[in-house]
């Protein structure tokens, strides 16, 4: 009897262990399996792309290259999608019906948009040596410009829907002068392509400007004399023009990071990378959208009672 007591013992002790092995073996394989929506706010990426570039571009990196990095990490991606929004309220929409798990857009609007218990860390464009993408207060270097101050009656040029560029510039003049820059500046240009503010300063179109280091950097390599005639005279920190988030508890957030930071080591990444002029992909924090979250509280702040 007490030997059949061992043996019964014995093989419920093989059971469990059987049932307990399927069972995380079944939770990693639903863990290796699943689908990647992407959604894009447009308007932020037409800089460095066309839309028609954008649209093949993204679903080339969805459903083909990002694909092809996950079957070589185990992971089989089953349904894939690549959406474009003009607007954010559409974005929202889409994300709140469950449509989407990574959102591309501009911090200010993922801050505005999204709460921070609704995502998770997500992944951002670089430059050269990991270095960020800062948005650039640009002056003409013999306009005597030394400070915010000297702003005054000046001819600005801006960045075309560019929200950030719009709230930066108007905290500095708030800052400086308890008004908004539209009321103090003697012009305003408004421009697609940050590329064409460099030039408006270089060529004495403009006085000052805001235009993001790539663009200035790029403009500075193809004409080294613009930065004889235009240079920097403020920064606002920011990471990239655009930043990736997914949506909180998507089950293949850790491996679509890691397969996003090693994108540049493949062909295909590098494809890809290259269309938005971006060198690397780099860990983003939720945390980072506090600099423009800060920024937002301040002008609000100062706007505050101004006509």
């Amino acid at each position: 009897m007490g030997h059949q007591l061992i043996r019964m013992s014995c093989i419920l002790c093989a059971l469990l262990s059987n049932t307990i092995i399927g069972l995380a073996h079944a939770d990693q394989q639903l863990a290796k399996h699943g689908r990647v929506n992407m959604g894009l706010y447009t308007k932020s990426i037409t800089e460095q792309a066309s839309i028609s570039d954008i649209e093949i571009s993204m679903n080339f990196w969805v459903k083909d290259a990002l694909a092809f990095e996950a079957q070589k990490a185990g992971i089989d991606i089953q349904t894939t999608g690549a959406f474009l929004y003009e607007t954010m309220q559409d974005m929202r929409v889409d994300f709140d019906h469950g449509k989407l798990d990574i959102i591309v857009a501009p911090p200010l609007l993922i801050s505005r948009y999204f709460k921070r218990d609704e995502i998770t860390d997500g992944f951002s464009g670089m430059l050269e040596d990991n270095k960020p993408d800062n948005l650039l207060l640009i002056v003409r270097a013999d306009s005597n410009i030394q400070n915010i101050q000297d702003l005054r009656g000046k001819r600005i040029a801006m960045l075309e829907g560019d929200e950030l560029a719009e709230m930066y510039m108007d905290t500095l003049f708030l800052r400086a002068f308890k008004k908004g820059y539209k009321t103090l500046a003697a012009s305003i240009q408004q421009q697609a392509k940050a590329n064409r503010i460099v030039l408006d300063l270089y060529f004495n179109k403009a006085d000052a400007g805001l235009a993001y280091v790539n663009s200035f950097q790029v403009m500075s390599e193809l004409n080294p004399d613009i930065r004889n005639k235009v240079k920097v005279l403020d920064t606002f920190e920011v990471r990239s023009k655009n930043y990736s988030y997914m949506r909180k508890n998507y089950p293949l957030a850790n491996e679509i990071r890691q397969i996003a930071l090693s994108f540049y080591k493949s062909a295909r990444g590098k494809q890809i990378l290259d269309i938005y002029k971006t060198a690397a992909l780099d860990f983003l924090k939720v945390e980072e959208l506090d600099t423009v979250d800060k920024l937002d509280r301040e002008h609000a702040h100062l706007a505050k009672g101004i006509k």
